[in-house]
């Protein structure tokens, strides 16, 4: 066991991205050829799964599961059969930049 206490700022509480939820809409990528065996796949309700992620493993998650989050979702269907239609949620998360094809300034 450590014999220093710990700081307030440094406990869990304290910690905005980890406490933060972010809600995620994950559907079909538009160029996908099959978008209906993706909805089965993911258990989509009217084409969209919705997501909710703690804000400290939203890239890491968006990544892990290759989803497209460029504008216009300009990534090939054949590559990456998602696609993030609520890019917005990603305001603030500090590790968004690790989503595929996610840009901040692309969405201004």
């Amino acid at each position: 066991m450590l014999e220093d206490t710990i700081l307030e700022n440094e406990t869990r509480d304290a910690d905005i991205q980890w406490n933060r939820i972010v809600e995620l809409e994950i559907a079909p990528h538009p160029k996908v050829q099959y978008p209906e065996t993706i909805e089965l796949d993911y258990g989509m309700t009217s084409g969209v799964l919705q997501v909710n992620v703690r804000a400290a493993m939203a890239g890491y998650m968006l990544r892990h599961w290759n989803v497209d989050c460029s504008k216009g979702h300009k990534h090939d269907g054949n590559e990456m059969q998602l696609c993030l239609r609520n890019p917005a949620a990603l305001y603030g998360v500090q590790n968004a930049l690790m989503a595929p094809g996610y840009d901040a300034e692309s969405w201004k």
